[in-house]
């Protein structure tokens, strides 16, 4: 058996976060795309029904130039704090090499005095290289500029009278940003890790990290937070900030585990098939992502009892998650059965997951 910690949630449930990145895609199965407002404001209603689900935080995503349309998180976040009054309010990710500093301290600022201080960033350099290319940037510097950016974006919202020199944007000398962040010292900052490399950037930085099964495939995730967390002891970081987010592309069907896959399924792989056109042209689905409801799998889909079961075998083989982050509403599906979906993972899943951890039934073999 792996060896298991406890999670790291009060109670041993992780709290819940629900996430869009904002794909506008057509539904396959009728060749529909919902009208571009209607989408757009879904990203907000996501939120407002996510508070009233109980779920800890919303993640809106950003890219550029393509089919996901959701290009700039803070004012969908703004318009979520004035319909909101308790879910935290955060990114997935911002792509902070492609943003200045500044703006970005000024801009996440102001939402954060909106919402009285619920502002988390998730930041990550993305994986498409032509948005480097239409920014006039150089890709390979993605890590250098994404690191120099955190760094920038803590003096900015912590001292005034900057003075800073670096490459990611002309100088600085004296600058004081407005609004000051309502959050003290200042809103949390996390960085996406999808490889040993980038826990290790995170665990200098001193950030939370967040792990995408998109990205790093179902096993993975396992490793990176057990580096993480032995990584962060080691450099004697504070414990309570080694803060660990498993992000999952999940659906919960109200029947059998087959009916709930024949209905996701085909957004999902829709979905999956466009990004990865996006990011490798010609390239074929690893079977990993062509199938769900098993350990090996990239999604999780089924019924309330298979979800919970595989998500706390997941959330065990990583030794615990700080918080879980849900996505269902990729390829076009339509925005009644995301919310039938986010409802039973706040209301059946999660405390069955719960259940499972307690028990110590989420351990992997």
């Amino acid at each position: 058996m792996t060896e298991q910690h406890p999670t790291t949630a009060a109670g041993g449930i992780p709290a819940l976060g629900s996430t869009t990145l904002g794909d506008h895609l057509p539904d396959p199965t009728t060749g529909v795309r919902a009208p571009l407002a209607q989408r757009v404001r879904e990203f907000v209603d996501l939120g407002v029904l996510a508070e009233e689900l109980g779920f800890e935080a919303h993640h809106v995503g950003e890219h550029h130039f393509c089919d996901y349309v959701l290009s700039s998180p803070a004012p969908v976040l703004a318009a979520l704090a004035e319909r909101t009054e308790r879910i935290r309010l955060s990114t997935a990710v911002a792509l902070l090499p492609h943003l200045d500093p500044v703006r970005v301290a000024e801009d996440y600022a102001t939402v954060d005095v909106l919402s009285s201080g619920r502002v988390e960033l998730v930041a990550g350099r993305g994986v498409f290289a032509d948005h480097y290319a239409h920014f006039g940037q150089d890709a390979s510097r993605g890590e250098a500029m994404l690191v120099e950016a955190v760094e920038l974006l803590r003096r900015l919202w912590t001292e005034e009278d900057v003075h800073w020199r670096g490459t990611v944007r002309p100088p600085l000398a004296g600058v004081t940003v407005h609004p000051r962040p309502h959050s003290t010292p200042h809103p949390e900052i996390a960085l996406s890790a999808s490889s040993p490399a980038s826990v290790d950037r995170a665990v200098a930085l001193g950030c939370p990290i967040a792990v995408a099964t998109i990205s790093t495939g179902p096993e993975l995730p396992a490793e990176l937070a057990r580096r993480y967390r032995e990584r962060w002891a080691a450099a004697g970081r504070d414990p309570a900030g080694a803060k660990v987010m498993l992000h999952v592309h999940a659906y919960v069907g109200d029947g059998g585990g087959d009916a709930a896959r024949d209905r996701w399924m085909p957004h999902q792989t829709s979905y999956l098939r466009w990004v990865l056109d996006q990011v490798r042209p010609g390239t074929p689905l690893p079977p990993a992502w062509t199938t769900a409801g098993t350990p090996a799998s990239q999604a999780v889909c089924g019924s309330v009892d298979e979800v919970a079961a595989e998500l706390a075998r997941r959330i065990a083989s990583m030794g615990g998650v700080d918080r879980l982050l849900v996505q269902s509403d990729q390829g076009g599906l339509p925005f009644a059965e995301v919310a039938a979906s986010m409802e039973r993972m706040a209301t059946l899943v999660a405390p069955r997951i719960g259940e499972h951890l307690a028990g110590g039934h989420g351990a992997a073999d």
